[in-house]
């Protein structure tokens, strides 16, 4: 068989496939049998087939869903701070020793006890007490003293009298034992008072004055009767340091 053959079997075999096929050779194409049939002069080739004709049914594409993507991190929105206010620098003033009091402003003098003052220890934080003292200058808030016991009314006479001693205006002070003080401070707001010797007035006074008026003289507010005296004092002590510190006028 040669080429020329070859061709038109060729073109013959699809013509048929396509169009005008009988039953038979269909049925052959479709079960995919040896096709031996003369076409002309032309012979088929022996075991020469023809695959069957495969169908595929159009199928709509799968669709595809994106993957579910968790929404991106937000970070939060940076905060400032709200601004606070910087602790303030200057120290807080103090209360004023006495408000209302000028320097040298009269007072009432002091009450002494009617039995006697506070006991003391030998050592130690000194107790919260009424404290009979003497003054003897220092620093200007800590106050050189020494601290005796005073007795008062009936308890005058008894002391006295067991001491060998009298009873003198209605006071008498145990000199010994007695505690001596270097380090107990006045309070800012010391109640601190003095009493004129002349007069019995007491007046008002800062700790200041205070060892002003003992080493030299008095202010220019001080009265014109007004001289200080190592007259005694009586120690108001609370919490270690001296609240009250009142000059008490003595015969």
């Amino acid at each position: 068989m040669n080429i020329r053959h070859i061709t038109i079997a060729t073109a013959i075999v699809a013509a048929i496939g396509l169009s005008a096929c009988s039953s038979e050779t269909k049925r052959a194409i479709d079960s995919g049998s040896t096709i031996a049939t003369v076409i002309g002069d032309a012979t088929t080739v022996p075991g020469a087939t023809v695959a069957p004709v495969t169908v595929v049914p159009a199928t709509a594409p799968v669709a595809t869903v994106a993957p579910a993507t968790a929404p991106p991190a937000t970070t939060p929105a940076a905060t400032t701070p709200a601004a606070t206010t910087p602790a303030a620098t200057t120290p807080a003033a103090t209360t004023p020793p006495a408000p209302g009091l000028s320097l040298y402003d009269e007072v009432l003098a002091p009450r002494p006890p009617t039995t006697h003052s506070d006991p003391f220890a030998f050592s130690g934080t000194l107790a919260n007490g009424v404290y009979w003292v003497i003054y003897q200058g220092g620093e200007t808030m800590t106050p050189s003293i020494e601290v005796v016991q005073a007795f008062f009314g009936g308890e005058c006479e008894t002391q006295a009298v067991a001491s060998g001693e009298e009873c003198l205006n209605d006071i008498f002070v145990l000199g010994t034992p007695s505690r001596e003080f270097e380090n107990l401070a006045f309070t800012n707001d010391v109640y601190l008072t003095v009493a004129s010797s002349d007069t019995q007035r007491q007046y008002w006074i800062t700790p200041d004055e205070l060892r002003s008026v003992r080493a030299s003289s008095a202010s220019d507010p001080a009265p014109a009767d007004f001289s200080f005296s190592s007259f005694p004092f009586l120690m108001t002590v609370q919490g270690g340091q001296i609240t009250k510190f009142e000059q008490v006028w003595v015969p």
